[in-house]
């Protein structure tokens, strides 16, 4: 197929076909394991383009694979023999820093997002890595620093534009197409494709953090310290902790580059002058670490802690996160122990939930975990061969050991489409409310690359599926 072999009616964004220039770069997603390729992607501008991409597919029967900031590392950006509905150029983004709230568009990642709202000291919980698009991550629920103090990045949404599976351009608020609305936050893009997010942001004018670093003889030690630390800490409080080989990152001391090592990252989003004393636990008690960067830091400086490495689109990725009610010293030690033992590309990342986010602020939404305390990231990445079961096999082992006290996974860090994982992503009684609105919304299940809910049959039963 030839970019001049497809018309599309209306629209006027740009269409890429197999051996057009910027194909083979436009079909690539974050993970470079995801080798897809799709018969024609399709870059919107507006709402109109989307309405014609999706009139062309039901049309032609194509699968849709609908892109925002394409970070997702499950590579549902992307799909063989379909049309990718990319939106990355639809990076609108309107401020109103009096009623403190924002009306953004999908292809904006958070870099782009937080970089904005900075100007007028307000932000949004969202993700520390600023490369993730602010689509996927809003719609899968959204964990965030600032989640601890104001809940998840869709408890901040106050209402969605989209695009319905069978060509409808709507607005999903609370007041209007309710169920939708509640679907949206934490359902992820099973009903429609989402051109416009309302926020509600909050003031964040900087935040004390910085790395403390221990050495690998010390990461139990650190670790336990930090659990019990948030045990009690404020909401203004959150951490997230890192055990990898490192990387020669600035806040890494030299003689630990490459080396096997932890780093809590802690943050204090409330007033700077208490943050030594809330703080203190973490930086001068009995797992005192060998480095320690926590300084006042602008909000935007630091979500640049972790960046991404300079060629990471040709790293391989298999990433997957749990969720977890409680953090024992049992689960600890077998995290640990088996990270110990896996290669030097396995890595695992441990981050602070509790808070507001368990209080849900917003209301009842599709996130149903909210009891869970922790999230547990299981990560290998590597460059080489995609299936490489060296590196391969110690990520899925090391979340399989997890599964006897997972509560559930994050929808955001799912990597496998089976069923039985996207049902415990929500738990029985929310997936079949999400499954029965899924009939109602998108019947054909266009929408099927991402964590999918397939439709519920018209007069089937839950538990007939």
């Amino acid at each position: 197929m030839t970019t001049a072999a497809v018309t599309l009616p209306g629209f006027r964004g740009r269409i890429l076909t197999p051996g057009t220039p910027g194909y083979d770069r436009a079909r690539r997603v974050r993970n470079a394991r995801v080798d897809r390729r799709p018969a024609l992607i399709a870059r919107c501008t507006d709402v109109d383009d989307v309405i014609a991409v999706l009139a062309h597919a039901r049309t032609l029967g194509l699968p849709v694979a609908v892109r925002g900031g394409g970070a997702n590392v499950a590579g549902w950006g992307t799909c063989d023999d379909g049309i990718v509905l990319d939106l990355g150029a639809m990076k609108r983004l309107d401020i109103d820093p009096l009623s403190r709230t924002a009306v953004a568009e999908p292809g904006l990642t958070w870099g782009e997002f937080d970089a904005a709202t900075q100007e007028f000291g307000l932000a949004v919980p969202g993700p520390r890595n600023t490369d993730v698009g602010i689509a996927g991550h809003t719609l899968g629920g959204g964990v965030g620093d600032l989640s601890r103090q104001y809940g998840l990045t869709s408890d901040n949404v106050t209402f969605f534009e989209l695009v319905t599976a069978d060509g409808r351009h709507l607005r999903a608020d609370a007041e209007h197409h309710a169920d939708l609305f509640w679907a949206l936050r934490g359902g992820g893009g099973n009903f429609g494709v989402v051109t416009r997010f309302g926020f509600r942001l909050h003031p964040v004018r900087g935040v004390v953090a910085g790395a403390l670093v221990h050495p690998a003889s010390r990461t139990r030690t650190a670790l336990r310290t930090a659990r019990d630390w948030l045990a009690t800490a404020p909401d203004a409080a959150s951490l997230v902790a890192v055990v990898w080989t490192a990387p020669p990152l600035p806040f890494v001391p030299e003689h630990l580059h490459f080396e096997r090592c932890a780093v809590l990252i802690p943050s204090w989003f409330g007033p700077p002058e208490q943050a030594d004393e809330v703080l203190a636990p973490l930086r001068y008690g009995a797992a005192r670490p060998i480095a320690d960067g926590v300084t006042e830091l602008p909000y935007t400086a630091y979500q640049r802690l972790l960046p991404s490495p300079p060629d990471f689109a040709r790293q391989h990725v298999y990433n997957r996160g749990e969720l977890l009610t409680e953090l024992t010293d049992a689960t600890l030690d077998g995290i640990l122990g088996h990270w110990e033992s896996a290669g030097p590309n396995f890595s695992v990342v441990l981050g602070a939930l509790g808070g507001a986010i368990s209080r849900a602020p917003a209301g009842p939404t599709a996130f149903t975990h909210r009891g869970a305390q922790w999230f547990v990231e299981i990560c290998a990445q590597w460059y080489g061969t995609a299936d490489d079961g060296e590196h391969l096999e110690p990520a899925r082992t090391g979340w399989q050991a997890l599964q006897d006290v997972a509560e559930g996974p994050y929808v955001n860090l799912l990597p496998d489409p089976e069923p039985q994982w996207v049902r415990a992503a929500y738990g029985d009684a929310t997936y079949a409310r999400l499954a029965g609105l899924k009939a109602v919304w998108d019947p054909d299940n266009l929408f099927r690359f991402n964590a999918n809910i397939p439709p519920l049959a018209a007069g089937a039963k839950e538990t007939d599926r």
